[in-house]
């Protein structure tokens, strides 16, 4: 039976159905009990015409996307009925229904029992190193909906079995699944550090430095890093990640616009001001190419200490402040509009001299500064 998807390309497509004769219903025979056999008949039928409405709905580009769903479901549904919860036909018709699914939709619970079930169909039919595994391992981990420690590192044993016997013959297929299997991984919150530096690595090798996959390994294996709290390793993978020629690659350069961001951070907890200025100039320049959209929010926050003697006091405060951006991305003229007092005034100015944003552009592609930002911020004992 062929893959569900192109081992090149790593695109999925629909299962087709190992079928014999699926079609061609025996003759009855006098001598048996004709009860059980004419079920069987009916459910076949059933079966047929649900599968055809599917087939040449497919086949049909003018289908919506509902309507094909609708259809594949239904032929999951009275597949099952035929052939049986666990036959191979079955889990490739609740393939076909788990991908027709956008990657929301697939998300519930009722979808990860059923790529579970597919799973170890899959299994029983072309053994656990079998290539086949792939996809169902992947939707098994793409529909869980919250993260299920014993049933994840089930899967990665799985994976790993089916990696190590197809490393060697398919290098590139099998970082391309490691990939999709690790982006999984982090939507259920598993921290897989060496795991994504190891893809980091081994992207480099296959594809060599600029490539956009190697990019993207070295991006997330630098969050990984971040997470550990390791900034110094999560700095340099970024500032790799942001030298890289990115010939006008869309993702290499969301990728670089999302490091940029994330190194003005990183650059900040480390007191580098100059590279923080270098940085900031990047990133507003990027974004006004990209996407031309001012980004309102701060870029970096700080917040505010709270004054020890209205701490001990029991008091809180109010402060409104009013100030300007200037063509760096850093705060300035900075004025008190109203405060509670001036303890809390001047919390609330050192608080916000440190806040950074994403330079802005004119009209006409020149940086300009921004005028008259206001700010409220609030100071308020825990538990009042």
């Amino acid at each position: 039976m062929p893959n569900c998807f192109s081992a090149l390309s790593f695109r999925r497509r629909l299962c087709p159905l190992v079928i014999g004769s699926l079609f061609g219903l025996t003759g009855l025979s006098g001598s048996v009990n004709a009860t059980p056999l004419l079920i069987q008949a009916s459910e076949q039928q059933q079966f047929e015409q649900a599968y055809q409405a599917f087939q040449q709905a497919k086949a049909d580009e003018s289908t919506p996307k509902l309507r094909l769903q609708q259809l594949a479901f239904t032929a999951y549904m009275s597949g099952r009925d035929h052939f049986g919860a666990e036959h191979i036909n079955t889990a490739n018709l609740a393939l076909n229904h788990l991908f027709l699914l956008e990657p929301k939709q697939r998300i519930s619970q009722q979808s990860h029992a059923l790529a579970a079930l597919v799973v170890r169909v899959y299994q029983g039919e072309y053994g656990p190193q079998a290539i086949e595994l792939l996809d169902p391992l992947l939707l098994a981990l793409e529909t869980m909906p919250a993260p299920n420690e014993k049933q994840i590192s089930n899967y990665e044993m799985q994976f790993a079995q089916v990696f190590s016997a197809h490393r060697t013959k398919n290098p590139q297929f099998v970082v391309a699944i490691k990939i999709a299997m690790a982006e999984q991984l982090m939507r259920l919150n598993q921290r897989r550090p060496e795991l994504w530096t190891s893809l980091y690595n081994e992207s480099e090798e296959l594809y060599g430095a600029d490539h956009a996959t190697t990019v993207k390994t070295a991006f997330y294996a630098a969050m990984e890093n971040a997470g550990a709290e390791d900034f110094a390793a999560a700095v340099n993978k970024l500032e790799y990640v942001v030298a890289v020629d990115a010939r006008d690659n869309a993702a290499t350069l969301q990728l670089q616009l999302a490091a940029y961001y994330r190194l003005i951070n990183f650059y900040q907890r480390l007191n580098q001001t100059a590279k923080v200025d270098v940085a900031l100039r990047r990133v507003g320049e990027m974004n006004h190419q990209l996407s031309g959209q001012m980004v309102e929010e701060a870029l970096y926050r700080v917040s505010p200490e709270f004054p020890a003697e209205e701490a001990t006091a029991g008091r809180s405060g109010t402060v409104q402040l009013i100030y300007d951006i200037g063509t760096d991305g850093r705060t300035k003229n900075i004025r008190v509009d109203s405060a509670t007092n001036d303890a809390f005034a001047a919390a609330a100015r050192e608080s916000v001299s440190a806040w950074l944003y994403v330079p802005a552009y004119d009209d006409n592609g020149e940086v300009t500064e921004r005028k008259n930002v206001e700010v409220q911020l609030d100071f308020n004992l825990q538990g009042n």
